[in-house]
């Protein structure tokens, strides 16, 4: 008589809701995607959301946002997707291991004489720190105030 091993039953896999957040700013398309990406470092709050501090600087770089101070490097994300002026989707996992890495994806669209920003945090079932999702509600808050306030002409 053959056994065959029976599996035990897997838990389902726990949903957790994505963080969603989105801004108004008034520019064009093509001056919101840049300012996002580009010019990141000029407006990313980073002396409280960031690996190193606010001495340090963010910025794409060869399909990876990373953070640097000195000789010191961190990667906070790997590119997934890249369409400009329409967005872009990218691993994140700031000061963590990346088999922790959750997706943040960014989209913009043109609404009169503004651009909508939306903003969505998803994968929080990877996290091992559900504190984590809650500190993020309020992070991408402050992030997008500053997007925000760099895109306001004076």
């Amino acid at each position: 008589m053959t056994m065959q091993s029976e599996r035990p039953p897997q838990p389902p896999a726990r949903s957790v809701a994505p963080v969603v957040r989105e801004v108004l700013v008034r520019t064009d398309l093509d001056t919101a995607f840049a300012l996002f990406t580009e010019r990141i470092g000029s407006w990313w709050p980073m002396a409280t959301h960031s690996v190193f501090g606010e001495h340090a600087t963010v910025a794409f770089e060869d399909g990876r946002l990373v953070e640097r101070a000195g000789r010191s490097a961190s990667t906070w994300g790997e590119v997934l997707d890249w369409d400009p002026p329409h967005g872009f989707r990218i691993s994140w996992h700031p000061g963590v291991d990346p088999d922790e890495a959750t997706e943040v994806e960014v989209r913009f669209a043109a609404e009169d004489d503004q651009v909508r920003v939306s903003l969505v945090h998803t994968g929080w079932e990877r996290r091992a720190n559900a504190d984590i999702r809650a500190s993020y509600e309020t992070g991408w808050v402050v992030v997008l105030e500053r997007y925000s306030a760099a895109a306001t002409p004076a």
